[in-house]
């Protein structure tokens, strides 16, 4: 029984190269990735995978372009990636996406520029080659009877990075302990220089574009509603209180037409 690395046989290619196809000319707007990847592929003959996990919809504008600038373009307006994949699988086989994702991210995560596997079961051997500057020419390679060559375009969402997300998960606990420890330190400032803090954090948030500013300030509000019934409850009472308070002394600014009564 063949093993799941022959269904690979001789995988030659992970970079995204130019491929001799036909042109691609695309008018769209709004329209879900998933269709504008299919009319690349009514236009230009080759076969794309789409990762389910590739969202998003495309408005561009582009005349006579081969794949590779196509697939360049697409991507990058939802940021996602794509690969040219060209291997060698049996003839009356076909290959799923997630066995192509398996053996992309298996393979481009070994530390090596080549790699070369002889399965003893089915006598064959799997060549990988790494970082290559262009797609090898596999038309003189010969193949085992009954092995074709394949070539598939796989657009992907990245993967995010172990690393990055234990950075991010550590990140998220060291500032919530900060934050902690500042509420209490707080408590036992005085007004002024409780002021002076949220006047600071003010100005950095102001230092942010307006998309990261309106980002932070509605993550901050989705926060206060998914707060316990009690807890939302006792805020909303301390913030009816202190607006009252701020009111009756003149200090809060007429920002939703509220009236001072004095």
């Amino acid at each position: 029984m063949r093993t799941a690395l022959s269904a690979f046989i001789i995988m030659l290619s992970l970079v995204s190269a130019a491929y001799a196809a036909g042109q691609v000319s695309l008018n769209v707007s709004d329209m879900p990735i998933k269709d504008v990847a299919s009319q690349i592929e009514q236009q230009s003959g080759v076969s794309i995978a789409l990762d389910p996990k590739a969202q998003g919809n495309i408005s561009v504008s582009i005349s006579d372009v081969d794949v590779s600038q196509a697939l360049n373009i697409i991507t990058k307006l939802n940021k996602l990636t794509w690969k040219k994949l060209q291997f060698a699988k049996p003839a009356d086989s076909t290959i799923k996406l997630d066995q192509l994702k398996s053996a992309m991210l298996a393979l481009s995560a070994l530390p090596v520029v080549g790699l070369s596997v002889e399965d003893p079961a089915s006598k064959t051997t799997a060549v990988y080659a790494k970082d290559l500057a262009k797609s090898p020419d596999t038309s003189s390679l010969l193949l085992p009877e009954g092995y074709t060559w394949a070539t598939v375009y796989v657009i992907l969402n990245p993967e995010a990075d172990a690393a990055q997300e234990a950075k991010a998960e550590s990140d998220v606990d060291r500032i919530s302990k900060a934050e902690a420890k500042n509420a209490i330190d707080m408590a036992n400032m005085t007004p002024e220089q409780r002021q002076q803090i949220f006047t600071n954090e003010m100005s950095a948030y102001m230092t942010l574009t307006p998309e990261n500013r309106q980002s932070i300030l509605a993550d901050r509000m989705r926060a206060m509603f998914n707060m316990s019934s009690q807890d939302s409850q006792q805020f909303r009472q301390d913030m009816h209180s202190v607006m009252q308070s701020l009111r009756q002394s003149g200090e809060a600014p007429n920002w939703g037409g509220h009236q001072n009564h004095n």
